[in-house]
């Protein structure tokens, strides 16, 4: 904790692989400190060792440290990832007998340092640093003359690639699980962030909206036991507050079962469920003066759940119908569909009193109403898109205020 908090300091950090690659970095840079002072004290008691350039050693690396604390995050690594490489050169180059003191080892930590600091991310870079200390490696090293099967030499180059690479699978193999790991956490935060966000709202909300059907049916029965001249009037307003109650609690339940329950995909042939939705419709809907057509191929078939695409139709033809503009000499609602690269496109249009500019961002948000003069709850159209998504698809809309909406439903044809 000490260096973590030495080298954040306050920083505040995007992703938990940010402070990782800070992190480990600090300690690649300490470990050489660390490797630096033991052979510092060591070539004092070494008449032919070299412990002034062990100093500098700890000075840049301590530099780096710095930087790193400072923020510069790439520079402290890179240029402590080049003193490495260079340093391990260096020794080599000089040392009499490289092979025997085994100062070419450190090649080993420098290249899968950069693989681990750099991560899956940024796996380019690391690669790029292997290859730099294997190439210093061979130049420092290989000798071609003892390089045949006769000779240690030979097994000692070839070991030394076998190990690298074997650490470099390793390294990359297990910094990609934890990218995998990382990435599924930062979904599901973000989606439990989402769903926290949609439950503030919707306990917000479906208190106000279910308390006041039953607040309306309340202070009519009190109105009932005080006038009985006109109970039929009040129970047919009764009847009309438990029809909006019934509405919203359906809308509640698609929206649980939408989030909750598997997709089950099937064959559905489109034309005979949008027949039946506004057939449905006529019962609960004034829609005599509606021209409807419904222009769909009989054999126009998709593979898709549903129940959940009952449920994105219903939303939208009830909306063309609920949103008609009967001061119009000809109200219509056309619904047609089309296959083209393999999505079912289904556009529902409708010449009634479209949407306001301003409104046109938020139609899709969780209980928005863009127009207070028709009953709703705002749920229909946020159910609609996330049932879409579900379905791997996606609402679009065009709409012209006072001239009319369409709604296209584009899904995949095979899921």
């Amino acid at each position: 904790m000490g260096i973590q908090k030495f080298i954040l300091k306050d920083r505040i950090l995007n992703t938990e692989s940010e402070k990782r690659k800070i992190i480990l970095g600090a300690y690649l840079i300490l470990m050489y400190i660390c490797i630096d002072v033991f052979f510092f004290i060591v070539n004092l008691f070494n008449e032919q060792g070299l412990p002034e350039s062990l100093l500098v050693g700890v000075l840049i690396s301590t530099s780096c440290l710095l930087l790193l604390r400072w923020g510069k995050v790439d520079a402290a690594i890179i240029i402590h990832l080049v003193r490495c490489n260079g340093f391990a050169f260096y020794f080599c180059v000089i040392d009499f007998d490289p092979l025997l003191t085994g100062g070419y080892l450190y090649f080993v930590p420098s290249s899968l340092g950069a693989l681990a600091v750099f991560g899956y991310r940024e796996r380019w870079k690391g690669i790029g640093f292997t290859l730099l200390s294997f190439s210093l490696f061979m130049i420092a090293i290989f000798d071609p003359q003892q390089f045949n099967p006769n000779e240690a030499h030979f097994y000692l180059i070839v070991s030394f690639m076998i190990v690298l690479i074997i650490g470099i699978l390793i390294v990359i193999f297990f910094d990609r699980m934890v990218t995998s790991s990382e990435e599924k956490i930062l979904t599901k935060n973000s989606e439990l962030i989402k769903t926290n966000k949609e439950l503030d709202r919707f306990v917000y909300s479906a208190s106000h909206d279910l308390r006041a059907p039953l607040t309306s049916m309340s202070g009519l029965i009190q109105l009932a036991q005080r006038d009985s001249a006109q109970i039929p009037d009040y129970l047919l307003m009764m009847q009309e507050r438990v029809t909006v109650m019934d509405n919203y609690i359906k809308e509640i339940v698609e929206y649980s079962r939408n989030a909750r329950l598997e997709v089950l995909y099937h064959e559905v042939v489109l034309k005979p469920l949008v027949q039946e939705l506004v057939n449905a419709l006529k019962y609960s809907t004034d829609i005599s003066k509606v021209q409807m057509d419904v222009q769909i191929d009989d054999t126009l078939t998709l593979k898709t759940d549903e129940s959940r695409l009952r449920v994105i139709l219903n939303n939208l033809i009830s909306n063309g119908f609920k949103y008609q503009d009967f001061t119009k000499p000809n109200p219509y609602l056309r619904v047609n569909a089309e296959i083209q690269n393999k999505h079912c496109h289904i556009k529902i249009s409708d010449n009634g009193i479209g949407i306001r500019k301003e409104h046109q961002i938020k139609i899709f948000n969780m209980f928005y109403r863009a127009n207070d003069t028709v009953a709703g709850s705002g749920l229909g159209l946020f159910i609609a898109k996330e049932t879409a998504d579900k379905l791997n698809g996606r609402i679009t809309f065009e709409s012209d205020y006072g001239e009319g909406t369409t709604f296209t439903v584009s899904l995949p044809v095979n899921n």
